[in-house]
């Protein structure tokens, strides 16, 4: 299958690593060109392009891993050359300007009953070096999925379908939110039954914004779901989980902003937005909006636990 990435982070990076074990002919697009150096070290066979019309041209599949922030004006452009192939979402947040998520923004631009997201508990470099993991591919079309079940299921990757592509997203945004707040605890040394207080109530927190967006509630329970919030939150691989370890062991202002200006955390942008969507929507989330204010508002990360110890049981 011809196959084209546009992006060349790490998650579209190590999706090439899966497409390529199932002999698939890809093209690789990137704004910049100098972003490809790496890449071509490793994977000599790939073609690599600035050309948004070149890189789509004969493919039959189309994967968006491209940062939020810069997805919409992607699309803008895509949508001029788009031909009727079908479309695989790799990116994962909102979109601060106009809090949609990832597919709404393509639906904005793009017509196609063909479109997806895939999301699940698979870190880069677990999956470039061919470890056992599971992914969920959220999708309406039989289309889509038939040729994601041909391109990228292998012995390595285990694959779950749903149709439920708002819950998937949901499930892929927040966790990296969720993530900042676990390590927070973990950077403060609470222990063990305090940090996962916290992270059981943070699922059902993430439910309820599933089920207010019309989402499948059963969706928590998936790959997208429990399996990447869980292994986001505890590892330390996790660039949001370090980021809130930093946060909540005290280090200081200058250690946390290199930080932050070092390294890609999805969190950070993704609390503002889940915010500003909420706000919108009229939907409470404490969780969220605590961590929020912690990274925007200057408050003191002892706040989440006061939070947990005020708060009464969702349950």
């Amino acid at each position: 299958m011809n196959i084209t990435i546009l992006g060349c982070g790490a998650f579209g990076t190590a999706l090439l690593t899966m497409f390529k074990e199932n002999k698939c002919n890809i093209k690789v697009w990137n704004k910049f060109s100098e972003e490809f150096k790496d890449l071509k070290n490793n994977n000599k066979d790939i073609l690599y392009t600035t050309n948004l019309e070149e890189s789509i041209h004969n493919s039959k599949l189309i994967v968006i891993a491209i940062p939020i922030p810069f997805l919409e004006n992607t699309i803008k452009e895509l949508k001029h050359y788009y031909n009727n192939q079908s479309i695989l979402i790799a990116s994962k947040g909102i979109d601060t300007n106009n809090n949609l998520f990832a597919h709404q923004i393509i639906e904005k631009y793009i017509k196609t009953k063909n479109i997806g997201v895939i999301s699940g508990g698979t870190f880069a470099i677990d999956m470039q070096t061919r470890n056992v993991m599971g992914i969920t591919l959220g999708t309406k079309s039989e289309l889509l999925k038939k040729q994601i079940k041909k391109s990228l299921k292998n012995k390595y990757l285990k694959l779950q379908y749903t149709d439920d592509l708002i819950g998937t997203e949901i499930c892929g945004s927040i966790k990296n939110v969720i993530a900042i707040g676990f390590g927070i605890l973990d950077g403060a040394k609470f222990p063990e039954s305090t940090k996962f207080l916290f992270l059981t109530d943070s699922i059902y927190e993430i439910n309820k914004l599933i089920i207010n967006l019309k989402g499948n509630k059963k969706t928590i329970m998936s790959y997208a779901g429990i399996d990447d919030i869980m292994m986001t939150c505890t590892s330390t691989k996790s660039r949001n989980h370090t980021l809130g370890y930093l946060i909540g062991k005290n280090s200081s202002k200058e250690e946390i902003e290199k930080y932050k200006h070092n390294n890609t955390i999805e969190g950070l942008l993704t609390a503002k937005a889940i915010h500003n969507l909420c706000k919108e929507k009229n939907i409470e989330l404490n969780i969220c909006s605590t961590i929020y204010n912690i990274l925007y508002k200057n408050d003191n990360y002892n706040s989440i636990i006061k939070y947990l110890k005020e708060k009464e049981s969702i349950f």
